[in-house]
């Protein structure tokens, strides 16, 4: 599978660097995402309420006043992308932009989706899969290593760590599947009805 551009710089730096952070994030109870769905109002709403806090309370700690939190979540006023950036920094919680994603990308996602489904259904096949084509994947050459390093380590964090990589927009999630070692999980058949419908 070609490799991502974004790949160029320093691999095993940036894997090292990757994967502490992705399993920073994995060390959390569960991850709040901001979907193209939401709203700001929807946004601060929620992360809101998933601390337990007033609007009163949340106003203190982002340095505006319970009214301003009141109109946002309301929907009466859109906040500016830095006073939003403020309001939700406030409740640890970074804004961040993330590129769109490339028809490669969008089609590894989709595989690996349908292998996250397979992973779901029967994680000691799979995964003793995934293990074996680390095992050739470490013979191909150096450049592989780092990324065949971050797999071990998911892989020993069981199946409901490697689905939520598998099925993530994160760009280090984009990243590291394209070093999957999940060739032969899917037949044929389930390959092309994974990608059927995909546009460029």
């Amino acid at each position: 599978m070609a490799r991502s551009p974004a790949f160029a710089a320093d691999e095993s730096s940036r894997s090292r660097h990757g994967r502490d952070q992705f399993l920073d994030v994995l060390a959390s109870p569960y991850r709040f995402r901001y979907t193209k769905g939401m709203s700001a109002a929807d946004l601060i709403a929620s992360r809101r309420r998933e601390l337990g806090l007033s609007q009163g309370q949340l106003a203190e700690l982002a340095a505006t006043s319970r009214e301003r939190v009141n109109t946002y979540e309301r929907d009466r006023v859109s906040p500016r992308t830095d006073t939003l950036s403020r309001v939700m920094r406030a409740m640890h919680f970074d804004l961040a932009a993330v590129p769109t994603m490339t028809f490669e990308e969008r089609r590894s996602l989709a595989l690996s989706s349908a292998v996250a489904e397979r992973l779901r259904r029967n994680p000691e096949r799979v995964i003793a899969k995934a293990r074996e084509n680390l095992k050739e994947m470490r013979l191909i050459g150096q450049h592989e290593q780092p990324w065949v390093d971050v797999w071990e380590s998911l892989l020993e964090l069981g199946p409901g760590p490697v689905c939520s990589l598998l099925t993530s927009v994160d760009q280090f999630a984009r990243d590291l599947r394209q070093s999957s070692p999940f060739a032969g999980v899917l037949t044929d058949d389930e390959r092309r009805r994974a990608v059927h419908g995909l546009q460029r």
